[in-house]
């Protein structure tokens, strides 16, 4: 799903707006996409494993919830 994401147009995890940078959409670890925003001024990436691909936890905008994001776009 990863692949298939940023041959389409979307962008890693490894280049995720900082906070204060805006919010943006996310691809999340389930498939939905969602706006959210992040909160840290640093990245924490979690690395592939058993459970899926690299991902960042990020926050909904709407419900505040945490995300587990993939990949990453600009609305339009």
């Amino acid at each position: 799903m990863v692949a298939q994401a940023l041959n389409s147009g979307w962008n890693d995890v490894h280049s995720v707006p900082l906070k204060g940078e805006g919010e943006f959409l996310v691809l999340t670890l389930s498939g939905l996409t969602r706006l959210a925003r992040f909160r840290r001024s640093y990245r924490k990436i979690r690395k592939a494993d058993g459970y899926g691909p690299e991902r960042i936890t990020v926050n909904a905008v709407a419900t505040g919830n945490y995300l587990a994001a993939i990949a990453w776009k600009w609305p339009e």
